[in-house]
């Protein structure tokens, strides 16, 4: 019985659809996406800074996320010379409000599939194994 809220019908259909308008990337300038400084920070802090500019979700950064980052990027550093629970913790918050874990995206709503989710909510024609419910209700159906 975990979860939160009592559990959903069985044929509940959502009927409001997401806006994922806020995802689209923008052209943002290369200088944002360089780890400022580079040379005064550990192989470490190096290799997570690369790790967010390969990762997907990176792809939907603003410029302001780039800097969110930038400013991220001291305190990754002070926390691989000297780990502490409190730098970690703000290290995660931060992250997770850039999508760092699956978790993450998914309360951001954040798909790699968006783009196919563009299209009409309604297919062209139904599979041959798929009753139309539009046309069972005219015939007189529930």
């Amino acid at each position: 019985m975990a979860g939160r809220g009592p559990a959903p019908k069985e044929n509940a259909v959502r009927r409001n659809a997401v806006d994922l308008s806020h995802l689209e990337g923008e052209e943002v300038d290369g200088k944002l996406k360089k780890l400022f400084k580079r040379d005064g920070y550990s192989v470490a802090t190096q290799r997570w800074w690369d790790t967010w500019v390969d990762s997907e979700q990176a792809e939907s950064f603003k410029a302001t996320d780039w800097q969110r980052l930038q400013m991220l990027a001291p305190l990754v550093e002070a926390y691989y010379r000297r780990p502490g629970h409190n730098a970690l913790a703000e290290i995660r918050q931060n992250e997770s409000l850039l999508g760092a874990t699956v978790t993450d995206r998914m309360r951001l709503r954040m798909n790699k599939n968006n783009d196919q989710s563009k299209g009409s909510d309604k297919p062209d024609r139904l599979p041959e194994n798929v009753a139309d419910m539009d046309l069972y209700r005219q015939l007189g159906g529930a």
